[in-house]
């Protein structure tokens, strides 16, 4: 009765992790192709619920239909929209590697000319915190080595924090 039980328990959170392997997938084609954008936007519309990871990439989703917009003032209203959902998700669960990564790599992208990077310097910052702690929850290896990767491509991190980076990449 108690391994059925633990097994009962464990069952969501590889349904969950498999799902949301599937999220991070369907992300990464939207950054690229508007029909896929919108297609992630509608489901994770309706997914934002199940957890803050969810929240944030609801809000990424929001983001990626600004960036796919032709008209300048949905483009805003998408992006400023997306921006303060992931803010939510990082005030939720401000320890989350994945969420703080979503809010700087999108925050990366953004012209300066928009004032909405603001949170670029405090997410690098605990993103290589979380990185050096081994704090990554179950997030896949090879999606917090992509993680890693784009924070030291991007040119954002310097000195000890670059360090820190590359050492865990070896």
């Amino acid at each position: 009765m108690i391994k059925f039980f633990l097994l009962f328990l464990l069952f969501p959170l590889s349904v969950s992790s498999t799902e949301l392997d599937k999220v991070r997938v369907q992300f990464y084609q939207a950054v690229e192709n508007k029909e896929v954008a919108g297609k992630f936007f509608e489901r994770m519309k309706l997914e934002q619920g199940i957890s803050p990871v969810h929240l944030a990439y609801y809000g990424s989703a929001q983001t990626l239909m600004g960036k796919h917009a032709w008209n300048p003032y949905q483009k805003l209203t998408y992006l400023k929209s997306g921006m303060e959902v992931l803010s939510t998700a990082s005030k939720k669960v401000p320890e989350n590697l994945e969420i703080r990564f979503l809010r700087f790599s999108i925050e990366h992208y953004l012209p300066g000319f928009l004032g909405m990077s603001k949170h670029l310097d405090e997410d690098r910052k605990k993103i290589v915190s979380l990185v050096q702690k081994r704090q990554f929850g179950s997030l896949p290896k090879a999606v917090l080595k992509d993680m890693v990767t784009f924070v030291i491509k991007s040119g954002r991190a310097k000195g000890e924090e670059l360090d820190i980076l590359n050492q865990f990449m070896k």
